[in-house]
């Protein structure tokens, strides 16, 4: 497909992210849109007019659109449904199908964390690796899995919910309604909340890590939290044989404040085996985008759309 462009699309809770991407992997038009708390039929809406204005944009540069790639969370990428989002409203709600119906354009769906997962490993810190997972630690917590190239998705497309296996059985509640969740230990926000409810002021995770050397609480709270990850990354390890574990999201920003002792607990957890080295993504928010955009070019037939492409074009 020499020459051709396709447009990616994030849908997030909050905004909108698109960007045209040509066959070389360079951005060549990036938007972005504030969903205003819009929710069903009115955040389709804003989410339709932000796509046909991505599209109007191409065309005004004189660029033809071929393909779109879509990425929600929630995403069953067989049907094109998204299955939830509270944020946006949504239930089993045919998204992709309805976009192609008003805006006649071929669009593949994808699942936000599986596709920036393959994206890293296509151009970023699994790049040369097979067999890769990613952990996305954020406000929630979200993993991809990718074997033989291929993401995967498992056979509900649920696969990789990493947040919520439990890591202390009958621990603390988890939003899901389970209990000794991952997700209740090691996510921002949960590493946030605990560290207030222990009597801690109101901090983010980004704060609480800034005063490990002189906050006994906050070195508690934190190191808790890497424990639970530990745990969750040593099942990871020892169930699936990844070659390389990437994390992203925001906690991932806190460096080697992170990676460090998560690389130590890990090597603790697994007693006759190497543990696979743990970094940083490269791609960071643009991973997802750029996932989108390989999974658009797929689509087209080019099944090795990132050969060649660089990570920061």
């Amino acid at each position: 497909m020499t020459g051709a462009v396709v447009l990616a699309i994030d849908v997030g809770g909050t905004s909108f992210k698109g960007a045209v991407i040509d066959d070389a992997g360079r951005t060549l038009i990036a938007d972005s849109a504030a969903t205003g708390g819009a929710q069903g039929e009115e955040a389709f809406a804003v989410l339709e007019r932000f796509v046909a204005g991505m599209i109007a944009q191409a065309s005004a540069k004189n660029l033809t659109v071929a393909a779109c790639g879509l990425i929600a969370p929630g995403m069953d990428e067989r049907s094109g449904h998204v299955m939830f989002s509270s944020n946006l409203g949504w239930r089993d709600f045919p998204l992709v199908p309805r976009l192609i119906a008003t805006l006649g354009l071929g669009i593949v769906a994808g699942h936000d964390v599986r596709t920036a997962g393959l994206a890293e490993a296509q151009l970023g810190a699994a790049k040369g690796f097979a067999d890769s997972a990613m952990a996305m630690i954020g406000t929630g917590i979200a993993a991809s899995l990718v074997s033989g190239g291929q993401a995967v998705a498992g056979a509900a497309q649920m696969a990789c919910e990493l947040g919520h296996i439990p890591v202390y059985p009958g621990g603390e509640a988890c939003a899901c309604g389970q209990f000794g969740c991952l997700e209740a230990y090691a996510s921002a926000s949960s590493i946030a909340r605990r560290y207030h409810a222990a009597g801690g002021s109101a901090l983010t995770a980004a704060e609480i890590a800034g005063r490990l050397a002189h906050d006994p609480l906050a070195a508690r709270i934190w190191d808790e939290a890497v424990q639970a990850l530990s745990i969750s990354l040593a099942t990871v390890t020892l169930l699936l044989d990844p070659a390389v574990i990437v994390i992203g999201g925001g906690l991932a920003e806190a460096n080697e404040v992170l990676l460090a002792p998560l690389r130590v607990a890990l090597r603790q957890r697994l007693a006759w085996r190497a543990p696979p080295p743990i970094v940083k993504s490269v791609l960071g928010s643009r991973g997802a985008l750029l996932g989108a955009a390989i999974l658009a070019f797929r689509s087209l037939g080019s099944g090795d759309a990132a050969a060649g492409w660089q990570a920061g074009a």
